[in-house]
């Protein structure tokens, strides 16, 4: 009896014991895994601080229509936003509300009604402009469009550039300026792939813009259709302001209106009795300069050129009249006081534009508050006048030089390389417009009134060369190129082009931006 019980009580030991050796055995390998898992973590907690830079290279941070962006390209996006908009709202000094420098942008507040803060406000700019050009990119790769050789050596140039710049600002290499500038983890190649992802929208956008063609027909039933709005119209105004009174000069508020409306009234008999007396342009500017001493000396501030989308609001109506001829004068009365004004002439700008090649033989400009008098320190007056005279000699040398023997265009630009100062394409300008009246010239948007004049002679013919000093800029040598198409034809085309490339591009989907968990790493 007492050997069967030992049996049992040994039996029961040896189970026992199994039971606590297999408890054992399973808090070992629990300890074990908590451990690997602790390890585990820890190694990863390291790989992401000692590879942060490899995480944000990597990991989609934003996708867009199918384009992924990692944390490095949406911070460079990001970073070139907040630039824009600081240089944007100190253009307009303190109109638009900045942040304050030096301080992370997530913890300013920039919107008080929403909490929204100024991290929100650039990220939420800098995904809308992301998302139009890969609206631009994808339709380009749907396309087949591929860069030119042109747009990939831009490429090259922009990154020359920077490298440039670094070595400018004593950075060691162009990586640690790019990180400067647009974010610690990018890269040379990182900084290649986003140009190439910018220029592939902005180059195949150019290209959908340019791939509109109109039939002479189109342009000119386009022009007739809208020559209220592209005619230019030539007109002179003078303004009679009221010779307001004073608030502080009366007790009773009644009296200041009776006093302020009689001055409104004084302008506007003055200005009628002035409007009488005008019978031609020349009694305008005399009645102008009675008014205003400054306009004595100046006449062309009183002249007007302007198309007929952009006219004087109170002058719209009336200069836009069928039977409006030239010498027609109005008084237009506001409770500014009043407007005269002197109809001259409407233009439909149905002449040829004119092209040139030029020699820029530029004049360095003195600045005369490097000097103690300004412009009056006899020091300033020699150094100008030392500059003149070298850009005088080396101008005519360059002109004897060329005309000692072939006078053709392509002699012309054999000289260029070597002596001008001009870094258009061989000095080449074409479409030339001119808007002037009585040798005044206004809105040029490339040349200087002495070679627009030249240019614009009716004698002048092609091959004719001459070398013009203006004032803005020194000599210039230049040749006329021929004329080419009507203004009136390529303001038609212009517009049109503009009108069919904005419906294009309205038509572009935008897709809506996918904030991913690699966002979380964007530093704000």
């Amino acid at each position: 009896m007492s050997g069967m019980f030992d049996k049992k009580t040994d039996k029961m030991v040896r189970k026992q014991a199994l039971t606590q050796k297999e408890e054992k055995e399973k808090k070992k390998r629990r300890i074990l895994a908590v451990t690997i898992c602790v390890v585990f973590a820890l190694l990863l907690s390291a790989a992401l601080i000692l590879n942060s830079a490899f995480i944000r290279r990597t990991l989609p941070a934003v996708t867009i229509d199918g384009v992924d962006f990692t944390t490095t390209k949406f911070e460079y996006f990001f970073n070139v936003e907040y630039m824009e908009y600081m240089e944007f709202a100190a253009q307009f000094q303190g109109m638009f509300p900045v942040p304050e420098i030096g301080r992370a942008l997530s913890t300013q507040i920039q919107n008080e009604e929403t909490g929204a803060t100024w991290a929100d406000f650039i990220t939420e700019r800098a995904l809308q402009r992301m998302a139009e050009m890969v609206s631009l990119y994808n339709a380009a790769r749907e396309y087949g469009f591929v860069l030119s050789q042109e747009s990939l050596d831009m490429i090259e140039s922009e990154v020359l550039m920077r490298q440039f710049e670094a070595s400018m600002h004593g950075w060691p290499n162009l990586n640690s300026y790019l990180q400067r500038m647009f974010g610690f983890s990018i890269n040379e190649q990182i900084y290649r792939e986003i140009l190439n992802f910018i220029l592939t929208a902005d180059a195949f956008n150019l290209h959908v813009r340019d791939s509109f063609t109109y039939t002479d027909q189109q342009l000119l039933a386009f022009y007739a259709e809208n020559a209220d709005s592209l005619d230019v119209f030539v007109y002179r105004v003078l303004t009679i302001s009221p010779d307001m009174p004073f608030v502080d000069d009366f007790d009773d508020d009644a009296e200041f209106e009776e006093a302020t409306e009689q001055a409104l009234a004084d302008a506007h008999e003055l200005a009628r009795q002035i409007a009488d007396g005008i019978t031609d342009e020349e009694s305008f500017l005399v009645a102008a300069a009675e008014q205003d001493a400054f306009l004595a000396d100046n006449p062309a501030a009183t002249l007007r050129l302007q198309m007929g989308e952009a006219l004087d609001m109170d002058l719209h109506e009336w200069l836009m009249e069928s039977v409006r001829q030239s010498g027609d004068v109005v008084v237009v009365e506001t409770e500014r006081g009043a407007t005269i004004a002197y109809f001259i002439s409407r233009d439909n700008n149905s002449y040829r534009t004119v092209a040139m090649n030029q020699i820029l033989i530029s004049r360095e400009n003195i600045d005369p508050m490097d000097f103690e008098l300004g412009e009056e320190d006899p020091a300033y007056l020699e150094m100008v006048e030392f500059e003149r005279q070298a850009t005088s000699e080396r101008a005519h040398n360059i002109y004897n030089l060329f005309t000692s023997g072939d006078t053709s265009s392509e002699a012309l630009i054999a000289l260029m390389d070597e002596h001008s100062d001009d870094t258009t394409p061989e000095g080449f300008y074409e479409d030339i417009a001119l808007f002037s009246y009585n040798g005044t010239t206004f809105r040029s948007m490339r040349l200087v009134p002495e070679i627009e004049e030249w240019l614009f002679d009716d004698s002048r013919v092609l091959g004719d060369f001459e070398l013009i000093e203006t004032a803005a800029f020194g000599y210039h040598l230049v040749m006329f190129s021929g004329r080419g198409e009507y203004f009136s034809k390529l303001m038609a085309e212009d517009r049109m082009r503009v009108a069919d490339h904005t419906e294009w591009h309205d038509n572009l989907v935008v897709g809506e931006p996918q904030r991913h968990r690699a966002f979380i790493l964007v530093s704000m």
